[in-house]
C-alpha cells in the first residue's frame, strides 16, 4: 500500500530535482521516490556498519539490517576498514600461549 506525503523543499534542491527529472526522463513523483528509496537504502547500510562497529550487532545482523549479503557486507566492511570483531593484541598473544 502507498500513501502520498508532502514535503517542503529550498529552490537550490527544487532546481537539483528538475535536472534529475529531465536526466532520468521521469515525472518528479517517480524522481523523488528513486531518491528515497537511494538514500535509505545508504542509510541501512551506514547505520548497520554504524552499530557492527560498536559491537552491538554481529556481522550477519548487519547484513540483515543493510539488507545486503554477507559477503556483501564483508566486502563493505573491508572497504571501510571497519573492526567488527574486537579482537585484540593481548587476545592474539593469549592464544599463542595456547598453542603446543
Amino acid at each position: 500500500m502507498t500513501k502520498t506525503i508532502s514535503v517542503r523543499i529550498d529552490e537550490t534542491s527544487l532546481k537539483d530535482l528538475n535536472k534529475i527529472e529531465e536526466a532520468w526522463k521521469t515525472e518528479r513523483s517517480e524522481a523523488m521516490r528513486r531518491l528515497l528509496s537511494s538514500a535509505i537504502n545508504e542509510w541501512k547500510k551506514e547505520n548497520a556498519l554504524k552499530k557492527l562497529s560498536q559491537h552491538k550487532i554481529s556481522l550477519d545482523q548487519a547484513a540483515q539490517e543493510a539488507n545486503l549479503s554477507l559477503w556483501e557486507t564483508i566486502d563493505l566492511v573491508k572497504e571501510k576498514n571497519i573492526d567488527w570483531t574486537s579482537y585484540t593484541e593481548e587476545d592474539l598473544e593469549e592464544d599463542l600461549k595456547l598453542l603446543p
